[in-house]
């Protein structure tokens, strides 16, 4: 039985993506923050797949927070084979409109709350010779400058560039490390007014996402990484 430890797992592409690896025979450690009831919800519909769920609570932002979570996690006993980076902080304001508050709850959200979860973690997954898997936003490769929500940008650029060192670190290993950057998904709050706009006239589907994830987990994808997969729909390229 192989075990996924994945953040911001309650609600959105989380709970997507933890009733698609509950429904492909895969345990789960499921992060939640404020969505306690969701988190329940989710549990016991995974349940009824045949596969153990357990629930970690956690807040990430400031390093004792995210420790916290981490000892949560390892006080399982569990060994975890594959960990999915899904949490993260999203604002949308220009640079110098971004509160330092704001600023530093991106950063710790965002990129050190995924640098501390993967080392406190990384012993096991290298052992399960697992995987790791970040999720980033479409356009990180052009890396054009932005006043929309640059700061959290800025934050998925860092974690890309972790994201590819690792999987340097780590290939010797046999554990490989990737992004997933989607474009506009169907539940996105800030979805442009006009649809029909976009390249391919549609959002993205949280289950186009989560099948990559779950591809990349399995035995075909073992080979691929250090690499930023942009499920997008032509957006941003």
């Amino acid at each position: 039985m192989s075990w996924v430890v994945v953040t911001g797992g309650a609600r959105g592409l989380g709970a997507a993506l933890s009733h698609r690896l509950a429904d492909g025979g895969y345990s789960l450690i499921i992060h939640y923050n404020r969505s306690k009831s969701a988190a329940e919800k989710l549990k016991t519909t995974c349940e009824k797949r045949g596969v153990v769920v357990k629930l970690v609570h956690g807040q990430f932002n400031d390093r004792e927070s995210t420790e916290k979570f981490i000892n949560g996690v390892l006080d399982l006993n569990i060994p975890i084979t594959h960990l999915v980076n899904n949490v993260g902080h999203y604002i949308v304001d220009s640079l110098l409109n971004t509160s330092e508050e704001n600023w530093y709850d991106l950063f710790n959200i965002n990129v050190n709350a995924p640098f501390l979860i993967t080392k406190g973690l990384s012993d096991s997954v290298i052992k399960q010779k697992g995987s790791i898997l970040n999720i980033g936003v479409a356009g990180l490769d052009t890396q054009k400058s932005n006043t929309y929500s640059p700061a959290y940008l800025i934050t998925k650029q860092a974690l890309l560039g972790m994201t590819k060192s690792l999987a340097k670190e780590l290939a010797q290993q046999h554990v490989n490390v990737n992004m997933i950057s989607p474009g506009y998904l169907e539940n996105s709050f800030d979805l442009p007014k006009e649809i029909s706009n976009l390249p391919m006239g549609r959002t993205v589907e949280l289950s186009e996402v989560v099948e990559m994830v779950y591809f990349l987990m399995s035995d075909s994808g073992r080979s691929i990484t250090g690499q930023n997969i942009e499920i997008a729909g032509g957006v941003r390229i």
